[in-house]
Formats: structure tokens, sequence, C-alpha cells
């Protein structure tokens, strides 16, 4: 009996059996640890916020800025640099002006960052020249944007859209020269209006005969609530190539700005809209508005009321493909519209906004994502409506205001 439990023994912790066995155990705890791992990561890993990184409280205006490495909202500590700080912020979450900034006592529980001054550039995100610190001045930024993307209202021709009502869309206006209605354009302060390059060829460039048209879902004086304004300033982007040679087919960089003699008063019919965020990137499918008083037909006439029309974002890889644009859209550039056509943007709409809605700023407010530029006939199937992406152009259209604010005339202005 010893001899054979012995031998049984041995049998069963034989080298081989040991070495199967400890690997079997060895990937076991691997295993083990390897879920641990992960669920640590996941639980570790920075909230997903479902906001923009900087943010402002709605109850006294802090800035703060969301610090992803510690998974935290920093306050901003203030310093000489305020002023700089709260209008780059500003711009940075869309809303194009700083209204003005104040100092408040910093409390004992506030996590804050504090700025490296000479880091601080328009254009270029606030958290890089930003670092988590012990706040030496005892104060943090308040910060006051102007409003946008919101209608005062409670209550609320693109080729298949439908008439618009009063106070609608009230960032929308009409470009007229000589009284005639030329292209669409949107208003992103109390001074600047965003609309397309193309609308400013040579035969156009007198701006004493300009007039903007807005306050209205009519584009013309005679109606009630129009308001006509002077413009003192264009500034289009200098790379558009039509203007630099026409045989080029390369609609690219289709961007202008204009500024206004008289700042506006924003009323329940004239409001600015948001500017993307920074970094804000288009999601295919995503649904989007356009608005204009174009041809409602390829061959019709111009719609006496403003249309609208919600139509879907199309992937640049379709919109490229042979049977639609053929490699024509470029990074500058998205396309909207329906694979079978029948409601787009139309002769007339060019300059014209396409927004839609979002809450990276806690409220919801519509944002400016594109600006009608061009495409192949009016509502064709597969030739939706081309876009300039808005979002490429932040830094230009920030230049471009602080460069010309106060030079009036025709300006051409190259990338920044």
């Amino acid at each position: 009996m010893l001899s054979s439990t012995g031998n049984l023994v041995v049998a069963i912790f034989s080298p081989c059996r040991l070495a199967v066995a400890i690997c079997l155990t060895v990937l076991i705890l691997g295993g083990i640890g390897v879920a641990i791992w992960a669920l640590v990561t996941y639980l570790s890993k920075p909230e997903d916020i479902g906001l923009y990184e900087v943010q402002m409280s709605s109850a006294d205006r802090r800035l703060r800025v969301f610090d992803s490495t510690q998974s935290r909202w920093r306050h901003v500590c203030s310093s000489s640099a305020d002023q700089l700080v709260a209008s780059i912020s500003c711009e940075e979450m869309g809303f194009v002006r700083m209204m003005n900034y104040s100092r408040i006592p910093i409390s004992n529980d506030h996590d804050v960052f504090c700025v490296k001054d000479n880091e601080l550039i328009h254009g270029k995100k606030i958290i890089t020249s930003l670092y988590p610190c012990e706040c030496e001045t005892g104060e943090i930024i308040a910060v006051t944007c102007q409003e946008c993307g919101r209608r005062s209202l409670t209550e609320e021709r693109i080729v298949g859209g439908v008439d618009a009502r009063q106070g609608r869309w009230p960032w929308q206006v009409s470009l007229q020269y000589d009284g005639v209605h030329q292209c669409g354009g949107s208003i992103i302060s109390d001074r600047w209006i965003v609309t397309a390059a193309h609308c400013f060829p040579e035969r156009y460039r007198h701006v004493a005969r300009w007039r903007v048209m807005l306050g209205s879902i009519y584009n013309t004086p005679t109606h009630k609530n129009v308001v006509s304004a002077e413009v003192q300033t264009v500034v289009y982007h200098s790379s558009y190539l039509p203007f630099v040679d026409p045989s080029i087919d390369d609609n690219s960089r289709d961007i202008a700005v204009l500024a206004l003699v008289t700042p506006l008063q924003f009323t329940d019919f004239i409001q600015p809209v948001c500017l993307p965020v920074h970094g804000q990137r288009l999601v295919d499918g995503q649904m989007g508005t356009v608005t204009g008083w174009g041809n409602t037909g390829y061959y019709g006439t111009l719609a006496n009321i403003l249309q609208e029309a919600t139509v879907p974002i199309i992937s640049d890889v379709a919109c490229n493909a042979p049977d639609y644009y053929d490699n024509q859209i470029t990074t500058s550039m998205f396309c909207a519209g329906l694979e079978k056509g029948g409601i787009d943007a139309c002769q007339g709409d060019s300059g014209g906004p396409f927004v839609s809605e979002d809450c990276l700023s806690k409220t919801s407010r519509y944002r400016l994502h594109g600006v009608v530029s061009w495409g192949t006939g009016c509502a064709m199937a597969k030739k939706p409506g081309v876009y300039t992406k808005v979002s490429r152009f932040l830094p230009w259209i920030s230049a471009a205001m602080r460069t010309y604010d106060t030079t009036p005339g025709v300006h051409k202005m190259s990338r920044t």
C-alpha cells in the first residue's frame, strides 16, 4: 500500500504536471490582474463631463477649466493678464466677445489654475497656458461673455424648405448691393457678420453700396422689424483661389467677415449666433439647419420669406465619391443634404448659416458650423450643398476682427 501510494504521489507531482499547474495558476492570476487593471483604469479615467472644458458659473460667472489629468474643475487665479485670459476664454467658448471681467475672493475648497502670462495667445487653447497652483493673489477670475445662439422669443428659398417664423433665426441677415439681395450672412457680435468670400468679386467691392438687412424674415425695408445697417469693413480670405485665378476650380477658404458702421442693438429679432468651441468636430449624420432667401428652385426666383431646411451632414468620404463630388471636398469644407436630393441651399443662399444646437456651454445654444458656399445645381440627387467649415477658421475670424476693427474698406487677409 505504501509503495503504491508513494508511486501515485510521484505520478501526480511529476515535473511536467507541476509545470503545467504552475502555468495555469499564473494564467489565472494574470487574468485576474488584467481584469483588476481594466476596472481601475475605467474607474480612474477622466470624467466624460459632457461639457466643453472651459465654462462660466451661471451663478456668479466664475471661470472654470477642466483639469483632465486630475478629473476635476479648477478656477483661474487672478493675475495681471486677467483681461486677456477673459477675452481668450470667451472666444474659445464660441462667444466671440468678452463683455467684462472681475475678481472674486477665493474659498478654501477651490482647486485653482495659475496662468503663464507669456504663453497666452488668441486662437490657442487656454488650458495650454495654465498649471495647478496655490493662488497667491487670493482671488479668482469671473467673466461675462456676449450672449449668443439663443432665441429671445418663446415661439418659434431653401429648395424644399418651409417658411421660417419671425424671430426663429435672429442671426440671419441679407447682404444687399445697391438694394438687391446678393448673399446671406450671420451675426456673430454687435458689429461683425460672417459670410462667404465669393460674395465679394471685384465688381462688388464698393463698401458704401452694401447694406445689411436684419431683424425680419423679410429682406426688404418696407416690412415691419427690418433694420438696415451700413457696412464699414469687408475682410475676405486672400487664399480663396477663384479670386486669385478664375480658372482654378477650388472653393476652399470661402469665408469673409463684415464690420458694421454702428453697433447693433440686440432685440427679440436681432441676436448673434455662437461660433463653434475650439476643437469642436462635426459628426457624420449630425442634423443642422440651413436658412436663406435664395432661389426656391434652380430656375426659380428669390424667396419672399426666409426659408429653413434641416439636413444631415454627409461624410467627406461619401461626398468625395465619384458619383458625388469626385474628390473636390477639401478639409475646409463639408457637405450636408439628402442622397435623393430635394432639399438644399441654392443661388442667393450663399454666405448664409448652417447651424446646429448643442449644450456644450450648459445651456442649449445654436452654433455656426457652416457657411453656404457652393454646389452643383440645387437639390439634385448626390449633389448636396457644400459649406465652409467654420471651425477651421476660428483663428482667422478672430484675427480679422482684431486687425481691421477700425479700418474701413475692403481688405484681404491670409491664413493666420
